[in-house]
């Protein structure tokens, strides 16, 4: 992992950059730019952020970093979430076998835990500043169709003259995406009842997504240029979120409408969570 920083290093060097400079670049923290140099990457907030920033800094720096992440896919962290297949049956058993070997060690897990305590708090500190970025809400409008009735009038004669009849206007309202001035934060009004269907799909290279229904991840995976993922959004929720490695590589369709991101695509930073507050 010290090799992948320190080439990453020599890159930036030659380029002739500090840290704070490519700071400003990649809008990356300088703390983690300082993490990445040293091959400590379990001091980044998560194992998502670390091929996304590594990507990033060396996109900065002049190195293709899909050849770089191929050469060292064996030492960076996959972001791919792991499903746990062994039966409760068997789980219980081995638990129940291991219980003492456990306790007596348990001063040997003291280290981890107090790491991982820390990384969630990193995560949760991120998190917070990142919503509080956000506040202001662009929305993407879904509204219902609304049609008037034509209502017909006929007026007495009078003095040999006729009145118009008078017919209301009909208007019919279509489903549409509306582009906003803020970033980061929309706001779906008129949804259907059987939920908001929404799609997800890489788009001229690789993304990393994570796509969250309020708390909970519902997925996460690499879309390749043209892979799509469809997920629809039960009805009962309020809001979800897709994060994405790299928006610039990223397409997000609500219910067949396409969500504007060029200025968000615009931003010398790659890596930004979108999120959708869904109104009744």
């Amino acid at each position: 992992m010290d090799e992948i920083g320190q080439k990453l290093r020599n890159a930036r060097i030659k380029k002739g950059y500090t840290i704070d400079d490519l700071q400003q670049i990649t809008k990356i923290q300088k703390r983690y730019l300082i993490a990445i140099e040293e091959g400590q990457f379990d001091h980044l907030p998560g194992d998502f952020y670390v091929r996304a920033f590594i990507k990033q800094y060396s996109d900065a720096v002049g190195i293709s970093s899909d050849d770089l992440l191929e050469e060292y896919k064996a030492d960076i962290p996959n972001s791919q979430p792991t499903q746990e297949s062994a039966p409760e049956e068997t789980k219980t058993r081995t638990i129940k076998e291991e219980s003492n070997s456990f306790f007596s060690n348990l001063g040997n897990y003291i280290p981890q835990i107090v790491v991982g305590i820390v990384i969630v708090v990193i995560v949760g500190v991120i998190a917070f500043g990142m919503i509080h970025r956000n506040q202001s809400a662009s929305s993407v409008t879904i509204p219902k169709d609304n049609t008037t009735q034509t209502t017909k009038k006929s007026a007495k004669k009078k003095a040999a003259k006729k009145e118009p009849k008078k017919v209301a206007k009909k208007t019919t309202n279509e489903e549409a995406v509306k582009e906003s001035d803020t970033e980061g934060t929309y706001t779906i009004t008129n949804a259907p009842s059987d939920g908001v269907k929404v799609e997800v799909e890489g788009s001229g290279g690789q993304a990393w997504i994570q796509f969250k229904e309020g708390s909970n991840t519902t997925w996460q995976q690499a879309l390749n240029s043209g892979e799509k993922k469809e997920t629809t959004v039960a009805s009962d929720t309020t809001t979800f979120s897709v994060q994405t490695g790299n928006v610039k590589n990223t397409k997000v369709t609500i219910d067949g409408k396409s969500v504007d991101l060029s200025k968000l695509q615009s931003g010398s930073s790659i890596v930004r969570t979108l999120t959708f507050n869904i109104e009744k």
